[in-house]
């Protein structure tokens, strides 16, 4: 795919939405980002410049009707959009799943998952019109494994590796690939609440490393970079994938 086709970022700001944008523009992306928060998008897209950003706008993804008018109106502004990168994403309650608070439950499912569905339902259509297109979905190294008081978080990234599999399947024949990748533990403000939490919970304290292999958290843009390889140099018969990017963590 040519790097100056457009690229729509879904959740930009965020640390590792950020990133994504960087290691893109720095391979000559062109990008659309948008985000919930609108002063750190307006930061990032100011920080890499009107020629590699043409267009940013805040935007919540659960809102359906918000997201089409806004996929319409940035297809207008700059095309069509060639590629899709879905990195919206809450981990949400960290509790006993038996203490969960529905409406708690039901934001963590929209935000990482209905989102995702708004996000697709709004993108696919341009797509399947030109005969081709990349979706990347970040879901999580959750996704393909539980993880004790974390069940909201951990079955919406299943959810997001079902979605992932599933359109990779009904979109193939049309030219769309559809992959995910899975990042293990990102050094990053989330994990330490993650930790925090279940150290809380535990009463004792919590890390990861010495689960892992590598013996360390990944780097925000190591998961980057494998993002920019997925929209810009990966075949476009690697689809239906889940790329573990985790130190071993899972091997």
């Amino acid at each position: 795919m040519s790097a100056r086709s457009p690229i729509l970022i879904a959740g930009a700001a965020g640390l590792l939405g950020t990133a994504i944008a960087d290691a893109l523009v720095e391979r000559g992306g062109r990008l659309v980002l948008a985000d919930l928060h609108t002063e750190p998008l307006e930061a990032l897209a100011q920080r890499l410049g009107a020629d590699a950003v043409p267009l940013a706008e805040a935007l919540d993804f659960r809102d359906e009707e918000r997201v089409l008018r806004f996929v319409s109106s940035a297809t207008s502004a700059v095309g069509h959009l060639a590629a899709c990168v879905n990195a919206v994403g809450i981990e949400g309650p960290i509790v006993p799943t038996d203490q969960l608070d529905l409406d708690t439950v039901r934001d963590v499912y929209e935000t990482n998952v209905f989102a995702a569905v708004s996000l697709v339902k709004a993108i696919v259509p341009g797509m399947r019109t030109r005969g081709e297109g990349r979706i990347i979905n970040i879901a999580s190294g959750a996704g393909l494994s539980g993880g004790e008081f974390m069940s909201a978080y951990h079955s919406s990234k299943h959810a997001m590796v079902g979605l992932t599999r599933s359109m990779a399947r009904e979109l193939a024949a049309l030219g769309i690939s559809v992959n995910a990748v899975c990042p293990g533990c990102i050094e990053s403000p989330m994990l330490e609440r993650i930790e925090l939490a279940l150290s809380e919970l535990k009463g004792e304290p919590t890390s990861f490393i010495p689960r892992i292999p590598a013996g360390r958290y990944a780097n925000p843009r190591e998961i980057a970079n494998v993002v920019a390889y997925l929209v810009l140099d990966a075949p476009r018969y690697l689809t239906g994938s889940s790329l573990l990017v985790d130190g071993g963590l899972y091997a």
